[in-house]
This record gives structure tokens, sequence and C-alpha cells, in this order.
């Protein structure tokens, strides 16, 4: 067999080393390229890692009820000042704050103004204890200007007659204090005549807004959220039978540290903290 050889062309064998040494190029570009990508990575994760520790460390986070706004925020003054130590509040409605746990909300304390709300809570697995807290009571009021005058509430009085537009009330699927008004309302035997007359706010205290503005003759709010505002007057004193006992829970999150648990025996034990629920209207369960 006749077997032609090719003839050795230098131009040939300099563009396969050419073509070589460019590829080794792209690869360690592409390798550099994602060595990079990965060190910016893991920078990136120890900062926010290391402000996130940092957060935990210098602060204590408490969601909270809408209706404790104004007596938590005396307490965090007070312990920040005593301590150091930062409280950052958040407060909406029990129902609302839960549902934040639930989906991940990083947080110390949660104080819910209804049993059902904590329970919620603890049978998801993220609370580490709880206590009963404190009480309120259920009032009517209306703008400190209304003619409508103060009177006895029982199933006899006609409380729907007594006025023509709409009633204001925490929104009962969410709102503590209009689950209380709710039942209120059926005991005493009117929720069918105004049922279609309520009024649905997304907290307590937008409900106390509503009065305030004069946007609504009546609304049925908390006994200590009436004393914080002079806009409004009580007009009568829901009896207690006609609602279930309105106590509040506190609880310590399981995701909480040392500060937490310290923050958390302050505000069940302390007896400096005990004078100031008095002064907002709250009383203490089994008092």
């Amino acid at each position: 067999m006749n077997l032609k050889h090719k003839a050795f062309n230098p131009n040939n064998y300099h563009f396969s080393n050419q073509l070589g040494t460019h590829l080794a190029s792209d690869l360690c570009e592409v390798e550099m390229k994602h060595i990079k990508e990965l060190l910016t990575f893991v920078i990136i994760t120890i900062i926010l890692f290391s402000c996130s520790t940092k957060h935990k460390d210098n602060f204590i986070t408490i969601l909270t009820a809408a209706s404790t706004t104004d007596i938590i925020s005396d307490i965090a003054a007070l312990y920040e000042k005593d301590t150091g130590t930062k409280v950052k509040i958040n407060t909406a409605s029990s129902g609302t704050l839960a549902k934040q746990l639930e989906t991940g909300a990083e947080a110390d304390i949660f104080i819910s103004a209804s049993g059902k709300w904590m329970d919620y809570a603890e049978s998801l697995g993220l609370i580490e204890e709880r206590q009963p807290f404190l009480r309120n009571s259920l009032v009517l009021i209306s703008h400190r200007d209304s003619p409508i005058a103060s009177f006895e509430m029982n199933r006899n009085t006609n409380f729907p007659a007594l006025f023509t537009s709409r009633l204001s009330m925490g929104d009962p699927d969410y709102v503590p204090a209009g689950q209380y008004a709710l039942e209120a309302l059926k005991y005493l035997g009117w929720y069918n005549s105004l049922k279609d007359r309520l009024l649905p706010a997304a907290h307590v205290r937008a409900a106390l807004s509503v009065i305030e503005f004069d946007e609504a003759e009546l609304g049925i709010v908390y006994e200590t959220d009436s004393l914080k505002s002079h806009k409004v007057k009580i007009i009568s004193f829901f009896p207690e039978e006609s609602y279930s006992p309105i106590l509040y829970h506190c609880a310590l999150i399981q995701q909480s540290n040392t500060r937490g648990r310290i923050f958390y025996n302050y505000l069940t034990s302390s007896r400096q903290v005990e004078e100031l629920y008095g002064k907002y209207g709250f009383s203490l369960p089994g008092s």
C-alpha cells in the first residue's frame, strides 16, 4: 500500500497552538469568574449573619396587641433607661401578629389580647413559655359632644333604637375586641338588629379613631382605650357575663435569647411595672 504523508505545515501548528492557548485562557477566565462569585456570596453571607447577630444582641422585639400600645411603650422606655437595651415595638391586632409569627417574623415577646391567638401561635411550636398577663373590660363609647346619654346596659334596653348610624368595633375575624363585642351583642339579643350596621375596623385603636373623628355615633372598645382619649366618653359598660373574660397573654418566643428572657420576666413580675398597669386602667389576673 502506498501511503502519502502530508508535509508538515508550520502555519497549521501555529494555529493549533493559538487555539489551545485561547481555550486555556477562556477556561481560566470562567474559573476566576466563578471563584469571584463564590467569594462575593460568602462575604455577603458573613455580613448578613453578622448584622443579624448584632441586631439580636442589641434589640428586643415585641409584637403586642394594639390596645397595649401606650403601656408597652412606657415600659419599653423605662427598660431602655434602666438597662440600655433597646426595645422595638410592633403593634397590630392579635390575629395579625400571630400570622406574622407564622410567616417568620422575628420577635422575642408576643402579647395577645386573646387566648385563641396565643393558642394558635403555640400550636405552631413558636412559644417557649406563656402566662396570663392583664385583664380589661368592654365599654360603649360615643364622641364627647354626642347628645346620647349614659345608661345601664341590660337585655331590656332597646339599644338599636338609641342611634341611627353605624356601630364601630374591631373586625371579629382578627380583632379580639371585635370578638368580645360580637359575643356581647349576641348575648344581649341585639346582634340581628345591628349586623348590617356594624363598622369593622382593622384593630381596636382604629375603632376608637372612628368615634374620635365622629364618623359613627357609637363604638365598642376596651375601657383602657377609652381612657386614653379626651375626644370620647363612656356611655355604658357591658355586663361582665355578656362576654368571655378579656385576658391578655404574654409569651416568650422560642427563638429568643437571654435578653428576651430577662425582659419577659421584667414584664410579668416587676413591681415597678405592675404600678403602671393600674395607671392605664388594666388589672392583673386574679385581682
